[in-house]
């Protein structure tokens, strides 16, 4: 009988050791679980939908600005009917014949014409001095105030006139047709008189071409109509005031090539 409790005895003992030595190994790691610290999740950085700004590029420069004249009348709107009116009955013929004998006639259009008055100041050189070998000449800038609307007319002999944009033809201004004959030998040019004197000084001046050699002992010719409205009419060149006419000669200068003899000293 004491043989079979010492027996039960030690299987009792070797269990409670196994069991203990089990919680010896289970409970340092339970510990460090319960008191490692809790791993944060970092969302991943979002693209943006909006497109990124470009680089918005260095503006060209802009051409010289032509005045616009500011005498012009836009086209009026027509009235809006109004919308809570209501419709009337057709009115009769008698009413209609009265309707039309109330209104006022039409205007009658102004013929273009030249002004009686043709005063103005105007500042053109004579003469332009010019190289011998030089094939073409800018004028200086023009000065001309007076007239309301002015008709320019610049012709030459064996010339070119070449206006605003160089080396290239211009006719419209603002939607408008001011000049006629650009890069050839007769030039017209219209508008009013701030219009006129813009398009010849813009880009550095009118340029005078000659076509055939140098353009030196050639001339030009400008004369200027006072007018009472805009025209391209070459017919009307004529019949300014001849103290608005400018003939302008091109001088070829006078290289002289002098032959100056030094003596040369000699040092030994």
């Amino acid at each position: 009988m004491a043989s079979g409790k010492s027996k039960v005895l030690f299987k009792r003992f070797v269990a409670l050791s196994c069991l203990g030595g089990m919680l010896i190994l289970v409970a340092p790691v339970i510990a460090d679980e319960s008191s490692s610290p809790a791993v944060e999740i970092t969302p991943a950085p979002t693209t943006s939908s909006e497109p990124i700004p470009e680089t918005t590029p260095a503006a060209e420069p802009s051409e010289v600005p032509i005045p616009i004249d500011s005498t012009q009348a836009s086209p009026a709107a027509s009235p809006e009917p109004n919308g809570g009116a209501s419709v009337g009955s057709p009115s009769s013929p008698a009413e209609t014949s009265s309707a039309l004998s109330q209104k006022s006639p039409s205007p009658t259009p102004t013929l273009v014409a030249p002004l009686k008055n043709q005063s103005m100041r105007l500042s053109v050189p004579s003469v332009l001095p010019v190289d011998p070998r030089a094939t073409s000449r800018s004028l200086p800038a023009l000065v001309l105030t007076g007239p309301r609307y002015l008709l320019a007319c610049i012709e030459g002999s064996e010339l070119s006139f070449d206006i605003y944009l160089k080396n290239s033809v211009q006719s419209n201004f603002n939607n408008e047709q001011l000049v006629s004959g650009d890069r050839s030998s007769q030039l017209l040019i219209s508008g009013t008189t701030d219009q006129v004197v813009a398009i010849v000084n813009s880009y550095s001046g009118l340029k005078v071409v000659s076509t055939k050699s140098a353009i030196g002992g050639l001339s030009a010719r400008i004369s200027f109509v006072a007018m009472n409205e805009p025209t391209l009419d070459s017919s009307f060149c004529g019949q300014g005031s001849p103290a608005n006419l400018r003939v302008i000669q091109f001088r070829s200068l006078q290289l002289e090539k002098n032959l100056i003899k030094n003596s040369v000293d000699l040092k030994r």
